[in-house]
């Protein structure tokens, strides 16, 4: 695939590569055209959430690498702008230092601030279909089971399941032809992501106690999971858990003191 873009004295080509390997960048290759010098970049093409996805790029980035990629947080930008990472996200900002080409672009304030609204109302999904999109990612195969099995499943009215997945289907994530299928499962978790954020935790009743042995010494019972800071540390080995967040079924005054 290419593609052509011009923007005043910036003219910009993208050669999508034919390759699929594990590298990190080799989605492409872009040539920056300014005022009649030559560019090039090898390009990586990514879904950026949190620091963790951008940690596999750092140790590969170089003058002559490029991230493009969804919206940035600004927590997320400083990260790429300290480690010398190149990148242009689907916002507009765009931060390059190749050679003696610099470019520094960050969108108008109140452009970006509408932007992030509007995103954000698109993005949120209701209680049931919230729920329902965890279903199919727990348990993929009941995509082919029928409505009232799917609604069963995920604990929601059989109504929530047609409307769910026609919000699914819109948004490419499934497809409901013939044979059903998921279509974008790595898509489907960061939308459960925010989806479980701005839906579901809230609603969620907890108590709040006091724990002061270390976590990694209390028991848990069969169908507990951690949340939080502690999931967090066992996933990444990154953190050093303040608060802890547990999910029981049980009464949490067995283990933990008030």
């Amino acid at each position: 695939m290419r593609w052509h873009c011009f923007l005043a004295h910036i003219k910009a080509g993208f050669i999508q590569s034919d390759e699929s390997n594990n590298d990190s960048f080799t989605n492409g290759e872009l040539c920056l055209t300014v005022n009649g010098d030559n560019y090039y970049f090898d390009v990586a093409i990514k879904n950026i959430h949190r620091k963790e996805s951008l940690e596999p790029l750092l140790g590969d980035s170089a003058f002559n690498t490029l991230l493009i990629c969804n919206r940035l947080t600004p927590y997320l930008i400083e990260i790429c702008t300290k480690n010398g990472l190149n990148f242009i996200d689907t916002a507009g900002n765009v931060r390059i230092d190749n050679n003696g080409l610099h470019l520094w672009i960050e969108p108008q304030k109140g452009k970006t601030q509408k932007a992030l609204v509007n995103e954000a109302k698109s993005n949120k999904l209701g209680e049931g279909s919230a729920k329902l999109l965890f279903a199919l990612l727990s348990q993929p195969d009941i995509l082919n089971c029928s409505y009232r099995e799917m609604a069963e499943y995920a604990n929601i009215s059989l109504g929530m399941v047609s409307k769910g997945l026609g919000i699914f289907e819109s948004e490419s994530l499934v497809s409901l032809g013939k044979n059903r299928r998921i279509l974008d499962a790595a898509r489907m978790l960061a939308i459960w992501v925010e989806a479980y954020r701005l839906s579901i935790r809230p609603k969620l009743s907890g108590i709040r106690l006091e724990y002061k042995d270390d976590w990694q010494n209390l028991t848990l019972e069969e169908g507990d999971c951690w949340g939080g800071e502690v999931a967090a540390e066992i996933l990444t080995h990154y953190l050093q858990p303040q608060d802890f967040q547990l999910f029981t079924r049980l009464p949490l005054q067995k283990n933990w003191r008030n």
